[in-house]
């Protein structure tokens, strides 16, 4: 019985998340993406979060 509660549970709450996100893909299909690390600015980028990554542990 308690197997199949949570089974519910998790399809009440699992399902609606999956289509949610499919619409969210369908949705952005047109919009180009540029893989994470690659580009003219990546590097830039990369030392920045670097240095927002260290400051932060700095502070706490």
């Amino acid at each position: 019985m308690n197997t199949m509660i949570l089974i519910m549970l998790l399809i009440a709450f699992v399902a609606p998340a999956a289509v949610m996100v499919y619409r969210s893909e369908r949705r952005t299909d047109h919009i180009s993406r540029v893989p994470f690390g690659f580009g003219a600015d990546s590097d830039r980028i990369h030392d920045e979060l670097v240095v927002l990554n260290l400051r932060r542990r700095d502070c706490s």
